[in-house]
């Protein structure tokens, strides 16, 4: 049997008399709930895109069952006879982020606007040779260095840190469990869960790619838009730094013209989703 086992296990001022609020179970478990859909998906079809989703028939293969709360604090178990690869793939993408939590000095990155900035100034002199999408697909940098699952799950791991984060917490803990091929465990106090959230949360512009891309929606007040990347179908958000980038692009909306243009996609904890993730705008390809 492949039984699986996750627990939540609170102490500290979010329990009282060996309970926790209705608010602070629900979260936690709705977004327990996601990280395991987030792992099933990307264990059933070997990667996880952007806007993958749970399937009717696949809800039974991915839930799991809450046993009764137990107390030393307040114990929360989840459990599962096919769970186990669902909890290794949790652990897995936890261990990295819980390795940069507990190492000693803080991560120091410029702002996305700075970098897209450099981005352009490097295409500007020849610095950097944008990459054609396909390559990208079989290459994608030294920035990547995570799937889009791991950031996916931890983003869902993220949510339920909150709790303890919150001013309303006090002095609070929780010790995620994760128990399958072998049984680890993730602790975290306030302190740990901002870093946690500091790390997951990190976002770099990559290297620049050439996109082949159809119009399909602008938004100036926001500075972003809506384009049909041609060498996949998919839809992905553009970002544009500039109005003056903005006006660049506009005048291929609603005319079903191809466009080709120069932009950075947007890599948010080492990883990002070739095929839908959000893209920085650089420039038109000349």
């Amino acid at each position: 049997m492949d039984t699986g086992r996750l627990s939540l296990h609170f102490e500290g001022d979010i329990v009282l008399d060996h309970m926790v609020s209705a608010r602070t179970l629900g979260k936690s478990l709705v977004h327990t709930q996601n990280a395991i859909d987030r792992a099933f998906l990307d264990l059933k079809y070997g990667n996880l895109w952007k806007h993958a989703r749970m399937r009717g028939d696949d809800y039974l293969a991915a839930d799991f069952i809450a046993l009764y709360p137990e107390e030393g604090g307040f114990v929360q178990k989840l459990l599962s006879d096919s769970g186990k690869a669902i909890a290794d793939r949790i652990s897995a993408a936890l261990m990295p982020a819980m390795e940069r939590v507990l190492a000693q000095g803080e991560d120091v990155a410029s702002s996305m606007s700075q970098q897209v900035e450099n981005r352009k100034n490097q295409i500007a002199h020849g610095i950097v040779e944008p990459q054609h999408f396909l390559a990208v697909l079989d290459n994608p940098g030294e920035q990547v260095v995570r799937t889009y699952a791991d950031r996916a799950i931890n983003r869902e791991i993220d949510q339920v840190l909150s709790i303890i984060r919150s001013q309303h917490s006090g002095e609070s803990f929780l010790e995620i469990e994760t128990s399958g091929t072998k049984t680890l465990k993730y602790e975290f106090n306030k302190f740990r869960s901002e870093r946690f959230h500091s790390v997951v949360s990190r976002r770099e512009v990559g290297t620049p790619v050439i996109y082949v891309a159809r119009v399909r929606q602008l938004d100036r007040d926001r500075l972003n838009g809506k384009v049909v990347n041609l060498e996949n179908d998919k839809t992905v958000i553009v970002h544009f730094l500039h109005d003056d980038d903005f006006v660049k692009v506009h005048p291929y909306l609603g005319n079903n013209q191809e466009m080709i243009f120069i932009g950075a996609p947007v890599i948010e904890y080492g990883a990002f989703d070739p095929n839908a993730g959000d893209i920085y705008f650089i420039d038109m390809l000349a």
